[in-house]
């Protein structure tokens, strides 16, 4: 995981353990919030939804014959980001194997 991320995280978590610290009603009452969702409006189901629709028809050749055509600079900069990506998402696969 990148240092970025990694700090990233590590933000998140200390902002919801000072949210609820000895306040285990709070922490109760913001769990039934989000049980009481419809899957739908659920994080979990955004990040899923994106990802359908990011690789619904994604197509390894289309891309092979788009990078030729795209400048360095800008192809960098998207190999950053799918690394960033390819994290993000090993994250997510790492949580539901721990649940």
């Amino acid at each position: 995981m990148n240092l970025q991320l990694r700090k990233t995280c590590v933000r998140t978590l200390d902002c919801l353990q000072k949210a609820y610290r000895d306040n285990a009603v709070g922490l109760e009452a913001a769990l039934q919030v989000i049980r009481d969702l419809p899957l739908e409006r659920r994080y979990t189901w955004r990040v899923f939804s994106a990802l359908k629709w990011a690789f619904a028809d994604f197509e390894g050749e289309y891309v092979a014959l788009d990078l030729p055509h795209i400048p360095e600079p800008t192809r960098s900069e998207m190999t950053k980001e799918l690394e960033l990506r390819l994290q993000q998402l090993r994250m997510l696969l790492q949580t539901f194997h721990t649940e």
